[in-house]
């Protein structure tokens, strides 16, 4: 378990810090790159936005929802005995999770600052948490459809 927790800290940590810094920043919009942008965003629905606009009713549905799933991560990583590879992805969607859950707790949203875009075509913007969610997904996915 000691890789889980080392992945699942990594991850929320640099969610954690990134989005401090971005929020004590003063810039709406920075331009990195012709497709990058860090911006600041609240997400107040749930994932992509979904249920936007209902902030009270999103905050409590997501963090009912993120803490079973957290739940099922953690119980799913402890029956693991030498699938290191699994672990580390279950601790970074771990992390992930739980940094955007501390911001249900602390904002009522989540912050968002990632921009990715193809002239005026966006992407809905992510922070580092929905990066290793996606990430650590993908890792999951390919590693039971490889059997």
């Amino acid at each position: 378990m000691r890789i889980f927790w080392i992945s699942a800290l990594i991850t929320f940590f640099l969610d954690r810090i990134t989005k401090v810094l971005i929020l004590k920043s003063n810039f709406t919009v920075l331009k990195i790159f012709s497709f990058l942008n860090l911006v600041k965003v609240w997400n107040t629905g749930i994932v992509f936005g979904l249920f936007s606009g209902h902030r009270e009713i999103g905050k409590y549905i997501w963090i009912g929802v993120v803490g079973f799933f957290l739940g099922a991560i953690f119980s799913w990583a402890r029956t693991l005995k030498n699938d290191r590879t699994l672990k580390i992805a279950l601790g970074i969607l771990f992390g992930g999770g739980l940094g955007n859950l501390v911001d249900r707790f602390l904002y009522g949203a989540v912050f968002d600052f990632i921009d990715f875009h193809i002239q005026n075509y966006h992407w809905p913007a992510f922070n580092i948490a929905d990066a290793g969610i996606t990430v650590a997904i993908f890792f999951i996915l390919l590693k039971y459809a490889r059997g």
